[in-house]
């Protein structure tokens, strides 16, 4: 109970909102929560991530990736990775758990 009672201590309840007959009220957290992840951009800047080729011929539908970060990576899709032989586009949201090495066809 205690666990219960040390999670809610920091939330603030504000006023009612009401439509027709539901009513809410609004839990606000006096400290936001931390980040659980850095963004691509990020990462890189940090110099924490690297993107290679998956070989030195390289396979167009795939490149490496490696998170040297202690806390995952989020790639969006749509983002551009370069630095590779050619740059890419991510094709999907992929969120890269921490310190882990991948190869995935999604990540071109």
């Amino acid at each position: 109970m205690k666990d219960v009672q040390a999670y809610f201590k920091g939330f603030r309840v504000n006023e009612p909102q009401t439509y027709e007959n539901l009513t809410i009220f609004p839990l606000f957290r006096e400290e936001a929560p931390g980040t659980y992840y850095l963004m691509l951009d990020e990462a890189l800047k940090k110099g924490i991530v690297t993107v290679t080729e998956v070989n030195d011929t390289g396979r167009f539908a795939e490149l490496w990736l490696r998170n040297d970060a202690d806390i995952p990576i989020l790639l969006l899709d749509g983002e551009e990775l370069a630095g590779a032989k050619q740059d890419r586009i991510l094709n999907a949201s992929i969120l890269v758990p921490a310190e882990t090495a991948m190869t995935d066809p999604k990540l071109c």
